[in-house]
């Protein structure tokens, strides 16, 4: 199968939970397949490259001189959407220009209707067969949703991409369900459970453990954490969707509750917005802010020094992160935005939920969590497992070549 793959994320250029769902199923798709990746440019990689069978195009940037766009700051945001209208048309044109030469693909997958415009365009000029795969709804379906608009035009291009497109992939049944809501064809949509983010890491022969546990134990040194102080983890986009700002309600209560108690919170985003809210609240002592997105090693030793992880989502198409955790078997709280998937066995869940709109209730949990070490043990230890037996990259991999191969078949 040849596969045009449209993806707004492709290593080294990973910003988000997509970015690291491309970089885990992309090695298991090109073993018996030729893909042609088409994505954004960062400004520092090759505009072409070939990795075996992966093809690799990234147009040139628009603007922004190859930095990091921040996605919650609304001028960035801005920028990176031209971007990624002004790729599409190039993705578009190339596409055009191979079919032309005898070379079009069998099948173009398109990663979020952000990538409306070559979905689109394929579909209806150049008539070849479109995948769309789900990965967020929050520009157009969610009902917390992360940009302003008023007239509902990018919902409207969502469901005419939902239309057009053969079948349309998403991570959970929940997101399925959503979708089917706002008026797309519940038949059409096909539910593929994501992987682990360490998968490969933790399988590894080589993998050390206690490398690992160093590597925390000077993560902690460097942050200003005593040995004896526990450890609240919080990983994500700092932005209302993520939770964190009901999290940072909630801390003058878990502080309270939980002496000794310090809350780390690691990404990118409203990191102002965040440094207030601790101030105002005078949490000062009590929350360490790191601002950046982490990967590999470094994000692992995040993990490893957490007592627990707290991830209190609004609305999450899968969540990542939640596999982080429980793969290194951390005790983990989640926010009712997660999908169910993650509960496991609900006589002995996998993970604990909380409503996440609601601080009191995320004080409760945590609160009870922290005060009770054999629960800890017993969630860390089921959601390693939940992980380990159920989640795994080359079954999302199989099932979603199931997915290319039947439209073709159609």
């Amino acid at each position: 199968m040849k596969i045009a793959y449209v993806t707004n994320q492709y290593p080294p250029n990973i910003t988000a939970g997509l970015g690291r769902y491309v970089e885990q199923i992309i090695p298991h798709l090109a073993e018996r397949h030729r893909l042609a990746v088409f994505t954004l440019g960062d400004g520092r990689s090759a505009a072409y490259e070939r990795q075996g069978n992966i093809t690799v195009y990234r147009p040139g940037l628009v603007g922004g001189r190859g930095r990091r766009l921040n996605r919650t700051r609304r001028g960035e945001f801005a920028l990176l959407a031209a971007n990624v209208v002004v790729s599409n048309w190039r993705y578009f044109q190339r596409l055009r220009r191979a079919r032309q030469r005898g070379g079009a693909p069998d099948l173009v997958v398109v990663h979020d209707s952000t990538n409306f415009l070559s979905g689109l365009l394929c579909h209806y000029v150049l008539r070849l067969p479109v995948v769309l795969h789900v990965h967020t709804t929050e520009y157009g379906v969610a009902p917390q949703r992360s940009a302003t608009d008023p007239l509902n035009l990018f919902a409207a291009l969502e469901r005419r991409l939902g239309r057009i497109a053969r079948r349309v992939v998403v991570a959970t049944p929940e997101v399925r369900d959503q979708l089917a809501a706002d008026g797309w064809d519940r038949a059409s949509i096909d539910v593929v459970c994501l992987g682990g983010t360490f998968e490969r890491a933790l399988a590894e022969p080589g993998f050390d453990g206690g490398k690992l546990r160093l590597g925390a134990a000077r993560l902690r040194d460097r942050l200003g954490i005593a040995a004896s102080e526990q450890v609240l983890l919080f990983v994500g986009r700092l932005e209302r969707q993520k939770g964190v700002y009901q999290l940072l309600e909630a801390m003058p209560e878990i502080a309270a509750g939980v002496p000794g108690l310090r809350l780390v919170i690691v990404g990118e985003g409203d990191a102002a917005g965040v440094g207030r809210i601790v101030a105002d609240g005078g949490l000062g002592g009590r929350v360490v802010t790191v601002d950046g997105f982490f990967s590999g090693s470094s994000l692992m030793e995040f993990y490893e020094m957490a007592d627990l992880c707290v991830f209190p989502s609004l609305f999450e198409p899968f969540g990542l992160v939640a596999t982080e955790a429980m793969a290194l078997g951390k005790p983990t709280v989640l926010g009712d935005g997660f999908s169910r998937v993650f509960l496991g066995d609900s006589g002995r869940p996998a993970v604990r939920f909380v409503r996440a709109a609601d601080p009191a209730d995320i004080a409760r949990t945590v609160i009870e969590v922290m005060r009770d070490p054999e629960l800890r043990r017993a969630l860390g230890a089921r959601g390693q497992r939940f992980v380990r037996d159920r989640l795994s990259w080359s079954r999302t991999s199989d099932e979603t070549l199931a997915v290319y191969q039947a439209v073709l078949q159609d």
